[in-house]
């Protein structure tokens, strides 16, 4: 009788809960209607802004609930970096073309940060896996070999966890270098 009660409770706590994230979840569905509520005891906030500002900011809430990718923190490969104004962003691209002829499915990553544009490749769980790709660059391009360097990323996806994710095998025996812990797909992502 003991452990029914036991479970009972348990099972009702669990109900609870669930309730509760439920209906906090549907709470904050708009923001800024949650911010000009009055409730009493608590101070008033009074917003003028475009309305459009509400539209922008309530659609990237939905994009980010809906992602459909994982991401952690690992390691990916920096294969260039400059802050040249007038032919960075060009070379950025140039290797990123380079690169694909090569590895069709290795996942490139340009982005800008003031004054830096950055060539970014692959998504890698530990160091050894990036070390493991960063080699093979290093051999296939041996004229980038001293801007490759491993960097640590916590905005890493994990492919594998994927929908419609499919593993490809290697074509040749000597390509079969040791695949790193979320294979990499074909996937070009500007920041």
């Amino acid at each position: 009788m003991r452990g029914i009660r036991f479970y009972l409770t348990i099972l009702l706590t669990m109900l609870a809960f669930a309730v509760s994230a439920q209906s906090q979840k549907a709470k904050h569905e708009d923001i800024f209607k949650d911010l000009a509520k009055t409730q009493p005891g608590y101070g008033t906030v009074k917003l003028q802004q475009n309305p459009k500002v509400n539209l922008l900011v309530n659609r990237k809430i939905k994009e980010n609930e809906t992602k459909k990718y994982i991401t952690f923190s690992g390691y990916r490969i920096q294969v260039y970096m400059d802050n040249n104004q007038k032919k960075s962003k060009d070379e950025a691209y140039a290797r990123e073309k380079k690169l694909k002829e090569k590895y069709e499915d290795l996942t490139t990553y340009i982005s800008f940060t003031s004054p830096f544009w950055k060539l970014r490749v692959g998504d890698y769980r530990t160091h050894a896996d990036a070390l493991v790709m960063a080699k093979r660059l290093r051999e296939d391009f041996p004229e980038l070999g001293s801007e490759i360097l491993i960097v640590k990323d916590d905005d890493v996806r994990d492919v594998t966890l994927e929908p419609g994710y499919v593993k490809k095998e290697p074509a040749s025996v000597e390509a079969s270098a040791p695949a790193p812990a979320s294979a990499p797909k074909t996937a070009a992502k500007k920041k």
